[in-house]
């Protein structure tokens, strides 16, 4: 089965400014793809000309297996699109611009049962100018929807949502994926969000892809930063200050926190036994997404953004 996303190469400029610089990427059927980077990275670009609405300079869009400039119309049904603050009729109900969407999309569809599942059936004869930002991002969801797609576009679809709504988008895209198979490209400036939602992470920054990465292999455990839990705190850390492969202590009640030279826990475990001491648990850090994003872009050479 041919992968649901393939870019090849795909370029994108405004004049002299080029925003999408020969992004190549797979996404497969099912997967969600986390799509981060700073603001100007060629985040929403991207995700433009995958929707149709920006032509590529150069590249190559196959989504299904199909060249998107030559089967437009057809992969386009296939598709649910949200990018950054959808637009409404603003003197409709919430379900009379669902229904409108619906039929411009030309298929037949339960509005009640999609407004449900976007949280926001109490609102279905509420005039859409009513809704407060969170709402308006639930009915830009629903209506992305309204042809139950095998692809979803997602340019921040959280923005808006308190955490309670935030916490159930990210479960109901989730369960879309895992049980429905929907593919999902996600962007998002929220680390959290990414790493609770997405399979992969990719990092673009100036118009270039930087990285994609599994997002498990990044949230791995810092054995050079770890927390030991232990009686005697303060004793342990006049001990340990003499170490050379020791570079910081913090102390704290029934606990130390270490930053090792070497991940070496071994040795440290080994050192506080043979000094008398009782250990009741070491906790390596977890890494965060945050961590690996900060890294990779402080390699990246500084420069106007594009």
């Amino acid at each position: 089965m041919p992968p649901t996303i393939q870019l090849t190469k795909l370029c994108k400029s405004f004049g002299a400014n080029h925003a999408v610089m020969d992004v190549s990427l797979e996404v497969a059927r099912g997967e969600v793809l986390g799509l981060l980077g700073p603001n100007g990275a060629g985040k929403s670009t991207t995700l433009y000309m995958m929707a149709g609405l920006v032509r590529p300079n150069s590249g190559r869009i196959t989504l299904f297996g199909e060249h998107f400039q030559h089967n437009r119309l057809s992969i386009l049904k296939r598709m649910g699109v949200l990018l950054e603050r959808p637009v409404f009729y603003e003197h409709l109900t919430v379900e009379r611009n669902l229904k409108i969407h619906a039929q411009l999309s030309g298929v037949e569809v339960n509005l009640h049962r999609t407004l449900d599942l976007a949280g926001i059936l109490p609102l279905a004869d509420h005039r859409t100018s009513t809704l407060s930002l969170g709402m308006r991002q639930r009915l830009g969801l629903a209506r992305a929807m309204v042809n139950e797609p095998e692809l979803l576009l997602l340019d921040e679809p959280t923005n808006g949502l308190d955490v309670e709504g935030n916490h159930e988008l990210l479960r109901f895209l989730r369960r879309l994926a895992d049980e429905a198979k929907v593919t999902i490209l996600f962007s998002s400036h929220q680390m959290h969000e990414v790493e609770t939602l997405c399979d992969r992470v990719a990092i673009m920054n100036e118009g270039k892809l930087i990285t994609c990465e599994q997002t498990e292999s990044l949230l791995s455990y810092d054995q050079t930063q770890v927390e030991v839990l232990l009686e005697g705190a303060d004793r342990a850390a006049k001990k340990l200050a003499d170490l050379d492969w020791v570079a910081e202590i913090d102390v704290r009640p029934g606990r130390l926190r270490l930053r090792l030279k070497t991940a070496n826990v071994h040795q440290l475990t080994s050192f506080l036994v043979n000094n008398g001491f009782t250990i009741a648990g070491i906790i390596p850090r977890r890494r965060t997404l945050q961590d690996y994003f900060l890294k990779v872009m402080n390699k990246q050479p500084e420069g106007d953004a594009s």
